[in-house]
């Protein structure tokens, strides 16, 4: 017992059985009691808890009783923010505390231990810069939720079916908070290429969890057992904790008599846990679709197997939510927002004018920076919300991962706690008091420290230099931060005031010969002289040749730079990342990089030859369906397309202003809704966003709407064709009630559907058109129009 709270199992125990064997999660819960008629109307499943506990009872026996290890409280959509959009926040804390009595009980005379894991997911809503949430609310959403599982005695904590890695990492840091002795797992969940929605890779999710303190990292829903396959391949090969799996068995479709069926049988199910158990998956089960009779011949087949043996291909990036960089050969970190010695530029960031700030991060990207250093300038005149909001500006402007060079530590926390990815700490000196707390920044957040060669002084030899380093960084390594996370700061001292050069080169020299990386601040050098660029150039070769690992540099300076990428081929530094197609749209550039001062100039520059009306059509519309193809092809991701989306709408309502027929401009009229039960909107919104970037007009008229108040809605606003999403199983049976009420009142408009639970069949049975994605809603609305 800690704090009152009772543990069935600890995360040493969590870790020998792990070991010892494959472990089984259970099945699916919605989409089984919606199946056996227990879900009704727009009622969330979690209700059941607290008005049928028999029926989750029954289904958690039944999981129980087919061999499982782990059982999963009825508490999905259960946090208080969701629950208050359905209307049952007055029953949150009765919810989540029956959730775990009911699994207690189905748990009681199982023939061997079963161990209760609390299930949290998504609030549903997008956080800020993609959305409107803010994170501190959302990260006390979860901890509420968690406490509450945590206080009613549950094993453990998985937190599943995330496509936000930073929506993911507030919810792990919640329910860490809450606990340091459970056992707490993750999971996201992707598409068939291995990126997130919001634009997260598998390899930057797991990239950042491996540092992170949990016990299992993992995916789940969205892909059937065969599609998911290649991924957890992938999953097995980057990630150092155990590894799990959740497919869906397969697409849902309507069985004769209107009910939901998934196709894959529990045999064709089992076949392929099995290869991923081969692959080296330590715990398997199942998501959408699954229900006790696929989990009990998976346990059988699988039976008391041990994991396979992995062999872990180790990651060293830095990340964001859509970049990942490798940090070796060469780390090239962009040195130019640092406000620490310009005056306009601290002013404008103490006002939170970060124009500026924004347009140095592009133009370093442009530039070859891999990384963007962030310093502020004088933080005694700032806030923590200084360092929240840039973070939230870069973040939305799809900047370069970022070096955090902060140096109050409540900032530094605020801005890693804001950050969705791995960032370089800039930096520590080599002393306890400071190490102590960068390395518990690290733990909690993840990334890459800096360790400056010094304690409260410069060391003046090379010999004092690397002993100081070489100490902290094995002290470091001693609290459980790998020496791959770590980078020493020889220190360049400027060249001006007579100081020796040579004794930084020596110290890179000796901390080489250790395996130890090093990173300088290269302008230092020159501080204070002439010809600065020349002397920086000349210092780089030398401390390159010496052994050098990355550089803080001025992007801008192309001799720098050349110089830079020649020694790179000189020491065979250079990178075989692969790079994006080069895009040759000028337009298509400006949006994507959120610049709508020139491309507001670019666009504007044709109406000299143009009307109006034909730079809206042959100028933007052409660059906005480029950039939507773009998006399609997996070659920009949703924060791209919201940025370009955004940056284009202002341009859009001035050249508007200017066509006497507005409606000539307009490709059609869509009016779009979550069907009634379903609060998520995170998928409308994408799609939402590529139809107004190709032409349309698109009214949004929310989430949860009934047929009745789609069928209003269409009789007021005479859409030219209506949109609607179901992102749950449970309610995607609404798509079919709105075509049935808008033909009963004589309503022909085309209606076309999709998100997470819907297919091309059951869209046919329904009697609308089907879109699997954004772009391909385009492309069908375009069709339908042409009609």
């Amino acid at each position: 017992m800690k704090n009152g709270r009772v543990f069935g199992l600890r995360r040493e125990e969590f870790s020998k059985l792990i070991q010892n064997r494959v472990l089984f999660l259970d099945g699916a819960y919605g989409t089984e009691l919606f199946k056996r008629g227990y879900v009704k109307g727009k009622e969330p499943i979690e209700i059941l808890n607290v008005k049928n506990p028999e029926a989750v009872l029954e289904l958690q026996k039944e999981y129980v009783e087919a061999g499982i290890d782990f059982l999963l409280t009825n508490t999905f959509s259960a946090n208080r923010h969701k629950l208050k959009k359905l209307g049952y926040e007055e029953l949150f804390y009765e919810i989540n505390t029956q959730a775990v009595k009911i699994a207690k009980q189905a748990t009681k005379n199982a023939k061997k231990n079963v161990y209760i894991l609390g299930d949290i997911s998504s609030v549903g809503e997008m956080l800020s810069p993609i959305g409107e949430l803010d994170s501190r609310y959302v990260y006390e959403v979860f901890k509420e939720q968690a406490s509450v599982l945590v206080d009613s005695g549950v094993d453990g904590i998985i937190i599943e079916t995330m496509s936000d890695i930073k929506e993911l990492k507030l919810a792990y840091l919640a329910a860490r908070d809450v606990s340091s002795e459970i056992p707490i797992l993750v999971s996201m969940t992707f598409e068939e290429n291995g990126v997130a929605v919001t634009g997260t890779s598998l390899e930057l999710y797991v990239a950042l969890f491996n540092d992170l303190d949990v016990d299992a990292i993992g995916m789940n829903c969205t892909l059937t057992p065969e599609k998911m396959t290649p991924l957890v391949r992938k999953l097995a090969l980057f990630s150092t904790k155990p590894i799990f799996a959740e497919p869906n068995a397969g697409k849902p479709t309507l069985s004769a008599d209107g009910k939901l069926i998934y196709k894959t049988t529990p045999e064709e199910f089992a076949v392929h846990i099995e290869d991923y158990v081969e692959l080296g998956a330590n715990i398997v089960g199942g998501c959408c679709g699954t229900g006790p009779e696929h989990i009990k011949y998976m346990t059988a087949l699988i039976g008391q197997r041990r994991p396979s043996k992995r062999e872990i291909k180790q990651m060293n990036v830095v990340t964001n939510r859509t970049y990942m960089m490798n940090i070796s050969p060469f780390l090239i970190i962009g040195e130019r927002i640092n406000a620490a010695a310009k005056k306009k530029l601290h002013a404008q960031i103490k006002e939170f004018n970060f124009e500026n700030v924004l347009k140095l991060a592009k133009d370093q990207e442009k530039e070859g920076a891999q990384v963007l250093d962030v310093n502020l300038g004088l933080e005694s005149v700032l806030t923590e919300e200084h360092f929240k909001k840039i973070i939230i500006e870069l973040d939305r402007i799809v900047s370069l991962p970022l070096s955090l060079d902060i140096q109050f530590n409540n900032f530094l926390e605020s801005a890693l706690f804001e950050y969705p990815g791995r960032a370089i700490i800039n930096s520590s000196k080599a002393n306890k008091q400071e190490l102590d707390e960068k390395i518990r920044l690290l733990k909690r957040y993840g990334g890459i420290l800096i360790i400056l060669a010094m304690d409260n002084k410069i060391p003046e030899s090379a010999q004092e230099r690397y002993e100081i380093s070489k100490q902290a960084v094995e002290y470091t390594e001693s609290h459980g931060i790998d020496r791959s996370r770590i980078f020493v700061d020889p220190l360049v001292l400027p060249v001006g005031a007579n100081q020796e050069y040579t004794v930084t080169l020596e110290t890179i020299r000796l901390l080489s010969q250790e395996g130890i990386q090093t990173s300088i601040g290269l302008s230092n050098f020159s501080f204070g002289m002439p010809n600065r660029e020349q002397l920086n150039a000349s210092f780089l070769a030398l401390a390159m040749h010496y052994g050098l690992s990355g550089a803080i540099l001025n992007t801008a300076e192309p001799t720098t730079m050349n110089i830079l990428n020649g020694m790179k081929k000189i020491l065979k530094k250079e990178s075989t990342t692969a790079s994006v197609d080069e895009i040759n749209n000028e337009l298509v550039k400006l949006l994507l990089a959120g610049d709508e001062i020139n491309s507001e100039k670019y666009v504007m520059s044709h109406l000299t030859t143009m009307k109006p009306i034909e730079v809206t059509q042959t100028i933007l519309t052409k660059a906005m369906e480029e950039i939507g193809n773009l998006y399609g092809q997996n070659k920009i991701f949703l924060p791209h397309l919201i940025l370009a989306a955004e940056t284009v709408k202002p341009i859009f309502n001035k050249l508007l202003d200017m066509i006497e027929d507005k409606e000539t401009i307009k490709l059609g009229k869509i009016l779009l809704a979550t069907v009634e039960g379903d609060i998520h909107d995170i998928g409308k919104k994408i799609v939402a966003t590529v139809l107004e970037s190709a032409g349309f007009e698109v009214i949004d008229i929310g989430k949860d709407v009934p047929a009745h108040v789609i069928l209003e809605k269409a009789k007021e606003l005479k859409p030219d064709i209506i949109g609607l999403s179901a992102m749950m199983t449970t309610t995607v049976v609404q798509v079919g009630e709105v075509v049935k009420v808008l033909k009963q009142n004589g309503i022909e408009i085309p209606v076309i559907s999709g998100g997470a639970s819907m297919n091309e069949e059951l869209a046919q049975r329904f009697g609308s058109y089907y879109a699997k994605d954004a772009q391909e809603a385009v492309e069908v609305c375009k069709k339908i129009l042409k009609k």
